[in-house]
């Protein structure tokens, strides 16, 4: 065999054996392509991926229920959800919206600010009534602005932002809620308990 046999070319991307005894090459291969003993396969991070989810699915709902009382659960969830929905559909219908907070009637209910009297009356009729185990404490605006008589008002504007408001509500139960309506976050921040007030 000629000495140009021995040599390996480049461009084939085998490796090069010129002047290696047979058991160095073969420690080489070996060394190159050996596998990690203490590293987890493919599979195995698959299925602890798998297992974490299905844990998680289960608890999840369970955190969920176990967070509120039955009495503030409702109203949390409508205060949750129509902030959200109203920062989007003063976007989308370019008009001024309104989450009424009423102490007197101890309703929560959506208008918008060019809204008849017969929408009003209508919108009031079909508002979140507040169960008897809710106390209604106070609206603030800021530390000087708190209101807890009457019909008080959160904007949501056009823009994109509304009002900064907080909504602070005891239960029977002695626990007390506080709803952070912050203008440029399209979600409530919920704080449970006495570090709010």
């Amino acid at each position: 065999m000629s000495s140009t046999a021995n040599h390996c070319s480049p461009h084939r991307g085998t490796i090069p054996t010129e002047g290696i005894q047979p058991e160095s090459v073969k420690q080489h291969i070996e060394a190159r392509f050996a596998i990690d003993e203490n590293a987890f396969t493919l599979i195995e991070m698959i299925v602890v991926t798998v297992l974490i989810s299905i844990l998680l699915v289960m608890a999840i709902p369970r955190l969920d229920g176990g967070f509120f009382s039955d009495d503030s659960d409702e109203t949390s969830k409508w205060i949750i959800a129509n902030v959200r929905h109203l920062k989007e559909k003063a976007i989308t219908n370019q008009k001024i919206y309104l989450l009424n907070v009423s102490f007197d009637s101890q309703r929560l209910w959506v208008t918008h600010a060019e809204a008849t009297e017969t929408e009003l009356d209508s919108a009031l009729e079909k508002g979140h009534v507040i169960s008897k185990a809710i106390d209604m404490d106070h609206v603030a605006f800021s530390e000087s602005q708190r209101f807890s008589s009457g019909t008080v008002p959160i904007a949501f504007y056009p823009q994109g932002y509304s009002d900064k408001a907080v909504i602070r509500m005891k239960t029977n139960d002695g626990e007390r809620l506080s709803f952070f309506i912050e203008p440029f976050l399209p979600t409530v921040h919920l704080v449970k308990g006495n570090s709010a007030w």
